[in-house]
């Protein structure tokens, strides 16, 4: 009985309406163990009563045989055939009324590892989803739950025409506070789940590039494993002749509320209809599994690490909901020929030493073809040249290209005839004159820094600039 204490109403104030309808004291009725047998008889009508529900007081309340309740609308979820007709255990296994144990418990194993919340850390509805494959599993695979199951499922959905005759006033409030206590989990779940649940799960691929494929864009296609709408169907999750009833849990509204709460209704999903009929095709969830092409445009300038999203390319959602994007993670292969630091490249280009000491024109590669350049004369190995605006595209407000960076690498050659011998050794004789006479000159200038960075020079110059001034005033 503590499980009722939701509708507001006292144990106490339950057995004295029952005593009054029956005109029993409740000394006798608590004696023969009765208690639990005819409040189970009345408690449907009690929790219909627009009087019997919960609300907050202000103040001390008052007794429970004078409590007062504000009149309501119609309660919801409130009995266990409601219950049962919202949860068919059956459907959720994704097996049949006539199924063995077996068979139940081959179909839990397969969903319990498809659904479980290590496997599915970014999908906030699969933790749901595999409580309610467990709870399915728990009634399905006990003889006797599964009996008393089938059993309310068979019984008609007007509350007031159910029997709940139980053997003792344990068995009542094992099974019907249950149902109740999960109901209720049920509900505030959705409350604050629904939202996550109206999101369907994204998918995330690899999708490697040649370096010439990132640099200038490309149009790409992939096939990947997804949920896709159901042909059968057309993502409806029923057949296209069946026809829509009011659904009975929200009573057409689309949503329910447990003030202050209220959430989409579950079982129409907001729409206030419901349709007997299912799909057989995708068990009613208007997704079936399939091989998706998608057909993605890449644009120039991306690099390995970089993620595209892909807006609705994802799963297919269930029965009217959005579906999820497609994110392709870019692996870019290297290049042999350029280098790059995020929008500039880096090209090696070897010249022979003469060409790097008279200088000249070369043709040198980019992204758009070869382009001439002047090799400065006496390019030292490893010197850049910059050619603005040849690199790869980037996002900016005046500059939309990166650079590209021509590094200079210089031949020596390994063997020489005679007569280049003969240059050479008189190029080294010169070499050798001009570098004694730069020696001296550099020498010199040494010798002036390093007299002008002493310290005695800056006293010696200060007290000379004091006596040219006094000198200057004597005259």
């Amino acid at each position: 009985m503590g499980r009722l204490r939701w509708t507001g109403v006292s144990p106490k104030s339950i057995i004295q309406i029952v005593l009054s309808q029956h005109s029993v004291s409740a000394n006798s009725m608590i004696n023969k163990g009765n208690v639990c047998s005819h409040v189970s008889e009345y408690l449907p009508t009690l929790l219909k009563n627009r009087s019997l529900y919960s609300c907050s007081f202000i103040g001390k309340p008052n007794s429970s045989s004078t409590r007062r309740f504000p009149p309501l609308k119609h309660f919801f979820h409130s009995t266990g055939a409601c219950y049962f007709a919202e949860r068919d255990y059956y459907e959720i296994l994704g097996v049949s009324r006539d199924s063995s144990r077996d068979e139940i418990k081959k179909a839990f194993h397969a969903l319990a590892k498809k659904y479980h919340p290590d496997a599915n850390k970014n999908n906030p509805s699969a933790k749901r989803k595999f409580q309610e494959i467990r709870d399915a599993y728990e009634i399905l695979q006990n003889p006797q739950k599964r009996a008393h199951y089938d059993m309310m499922k068979e019984q008609p959905s007007n509350t007031e025409n159910i029997n709940y005759n139980y053997g003792n006033g344990n068995d009542f409030r094992y099974t019907y506070s249950t149902q109740f206590s999960d109901s209720f989990q049920k509900i505030f779940s959705e409350i604050f789940e629904n939202e996550a649940e109206n999101l369907t799960q994204d998918i995330q691929v690899e999708l490697s590039l040649s370096f010439s494929e990132a640099a200038k864009g490309c149009t790409k296609h992939l096939s990947f494993d997804a949920d896709v709408p159901c042909d059968s169907c057309n993502g409806l999750g029923y057949p296209l002749n069946s026809k829509p009833k009011v659904c009975p849990t929200c009573q057409g509204v689309g949503r329910v509320t447990i003030p202050p709460f209220t959430a989409t209704c579950s079982t129409c999903k907001g729409s206030g209809r419901v349709i007997k009929e299912r799909c057989r095709a995708c068990k009613a969830s208007g997704v079936v599994e399939a091989i998706k092409d998608v057909k993605v445009t890449i644009p120039a300038g991306v690099d390995s690490g970089d993620t595209i999203r892909v807006p609705k390319a994802g799963h297919a959602g269930r029965r009217g909901v959005q579906p999820g994007s497609l994110f392709i993670k870019l692996k870019v292969a290297k290049d042999p020929l350029f280098a790059r630091e995020g929008a500039d490249l880096y090209v090696d280009y070897h010249i022979s030493f003469t060409k790097a000491i008279l200088g000249g024109k070369v043709e040198v590669p980019t992204l758009s073809g070869k382009t001439k350049i002047q090799v400065p004369k006496g390019v030292q190995p490893g010197q850049l040249v910059v050619l603005r605006g040849k690199g790869l595209p980037k996002s900016g407000f005046l500059v939309n290209h990166g650079d590209q960076y021509v590094r200079f690498r210089i031949d020596f050659p390994t063997a020489l005839n005679e007569r280049q011998r003969a240059i050479m050794e008189e190029f080294a004789q010169e070499e050798v004159i001009n570098g004694d006479y730069l020696d001296r000159e550099v020498n010199l200038w040494q010798q002036l820094l390093e007299r002008v960075s002493n310290p005695k020079f800056v006293v010696e110059f200060s007290l000379l600039i004091v006596i040219l001034l006094l000198l200057i005033k004597t005259l």
